[in-house]
C-alpha cells in the first residue's frame, strides 16, 4: 500500500481487514506488558525496546531484509514460518548498509540462491524465542487459518560499537575548537588532475595532525564514560514513555452512542451488534481521510459480505461479534477458512465506524 493513511483512514483495524500486517513500533510506549518486559531485559541489557507485528493467516509483514540490529523474536499468538539466510551481505551492518528496506537495496541474487540456516524454514509457536543476528537476511510468514502475533526485542548494537562511539567522541571533542568548526576552503575537493594547492595541502596537513592528537587523547576510561551516558539517556528517554502507561485510560463512548469511531473504540468479541437504521447511519461524523466504504481482503470478502447481508436483513437482528462466524458463507474455491476472530472484530469495528452496524447496549 503506496499512502496506508489515505486508503484506512490510520485506522489499523481497516487496514488488517484489507489484509495488512500490523505493525506498532516502540511497542514498549504502549503497553504496560512489554513496557515491563523492556525494563527486565535492561537488567541484562544496557537498552531494548519492542516492536509488535499482527500478521493475518497466509499472509507476511515484510519481504526479506536485514537488519542493523540484534533480535529476539517472541512469539505470542499463532504460528510464525521463518528463513533466515545463511550469505550475509554485510557483516554488522550500519543503517545505510541494511537491504531489503524501502530505499535500501534489494536482496542480491546470490544471498537467495546461497542457502538457509537450519536446514528450511523454522516455526515459531507460543512462547518460543529465535535470535536473529545482526545482518542476517530473514523473511517471515503465516501459512495456517489464524493470524500470528509476535514481538521483536531490539538490541540496538550498531550503535554500540567502537566506530560508532569514537566517531562521536571525536566530532564532540573537535567541535569544541573553532577552527575544526571553520568550513575548508572553497577550494578543497575542487582541483582538477589530481593537483592541490601547496597553502591547502599545508593547512589541511595542520588539521589532521591536531585531530590525531585528540584521536590518541582518548581512553578506555573516556569511552565507558560516553557508553554509560549513551545508555542512560535511551533509557531515561523510554522511561518517560513507559511510565505514562498506568495513567492513560481508555475514552469511553459517549452516553448512548451506538454507531460511530467512539462507539467502534469499545468493542469485543463479547459485544453485541444489530442492524443500524437510516438516521443512525447518517449521522456518522468521519475521522478525516477515512473513506465511507469496506476495504475487504478478496478472500475473505464473500464470507464477510454474507455476514453484512444476513445482519441487515430481518432474519438475524442481533449477534455478539463471535458468534457472526455462524452465519457467513465459506467460498468453497477456497480449502481454508481465513476469517480469524480478529477479522471479525476488525469487521465489526469497522462497520460500527462506518455506520453500518450498531452496538447493543444493555438497556436495549
Amino acid at each position: 500500500i503506496a499512502d496506508p493513511e489515505a486508503a484506512y483512514g490510520c485506522s489499523p483495524f481497516a487496514a488488517y481487514l484489507d489484509g495488512c500486517s500490523v505493525i506498532v513500533n516502540h511497542a514498549d510506549h504502549h503497553h504496560s506488558k512489554i513496557a515491563g518486559l523492556c525494563d527486565e531485559l535492561q537488567l541484562t541489557f544496557p537498552h531494548v525496546y519492542a516492536n509488535s507485528y499482527l500478521t493475518p493467516p497466509r499472509s507476511s509483514a515484510v519481504k526479506s531484509h536485514s537488519d542493523d540490529r540484534d533480535v529476539l523474536v517472541i512469539q505470542v499468538l499463532g504460528r510464525k514460518n521463518w528463513k533466515v539466510y545463511k550469505t550475509v551481505p554485510v557483516s554488522f551492518p550500519f543503517a545505510n548498509e541494511q537491504v531489503g528496506k524501502e530505499g535500501r537495496p534489494p536482496v542480491s541474487r546470490e544471498v537467495l540462491d546461497g542457502g538457509i540456516c537450519f536446514d528450511g524454514k523454522v516455526s515459531l509457536e507460543p512462547g518460543h524465542v529465535l535470535y536473529m543476528p545482526r545482518g542476517f537476511v530473514h523473511e517471515a510468514s503465516t501459512d495456517s487459518d489464524e493470524p500470528s502475533f509476535h514481538i521483536t526485542i531490539a538490541i540496538a548494537t550498531h550503535d554500540w560499537c567502537m566506530s560508532t562511539v569514537m566517531t562521536e567522541m571525536v566530532r564532540e571533542r573537535l567541535n569544541e575548537c573553532i577552527e575544526y568548526r571553520i568550513p575548508l576552503s572553497i577550494g578543497a575537493g575542487a582541483y582538477q588532475g589530481g593537483m592541490i594547492d601547496k597553502d591547502l595541502e599545508s593547512s589541511i596537513g595542520n588539521q589532521l595532525a591536531g585531530a590525531k592528537d585528540v584521536l590518541l587523547g582518548i581512553t578506555a576510561s573516556d569511552l565507558e564514560r560516553a557508553l554509560r551516558n549513551k545508555y542512560q539517556l535511551h533509557n531515561s528517554v523510554a522511561n518517560a514513555h513507559r511510565c505514562k502507561l498506568d495513567s492513560r485510560k481508555r475514552k469511553a463512548a459517549g452516553d448512548g452512542e451506538v454507531v460511530g469511531p467512539s462507539a467502534a473504540s469499545t468493542l469485543s468479541l463479547d459485544s453485541s451488534l444489530r442492524r443500524s437504521t437510516d438516521e443512525e447511519r447518517t449521522s456518522v461524523q468521519l475521522q478525516e481521510g477515512r473513506l465511507r466504504g469496506l476495504t475487504v481482503r478478496e478472500e475473505t470478502m464473500r464470507s464477510l459480505m454474507s455476514v453484512l447481508s444476513r445482519m441487515k436483513g430481518e432474519d438475524l437482528p442481533r449477534s455478539t461479534v463471535r458468534n457472526l462466524r455462524n452465519f457467513y458463507e465459506i467460498d468453497p474455491a477456497d480449502q481454508q477458512d481465513l476469517v480469524c476472530e480478529f477479522t471479525l472484530l476488525c469487521f465489526a469495528r469497522c462497520c460500527v465506524e462506518l455506520g453500518g452496524l450498531a452496538v447493543v447496549h444493555m438497556n436495549e
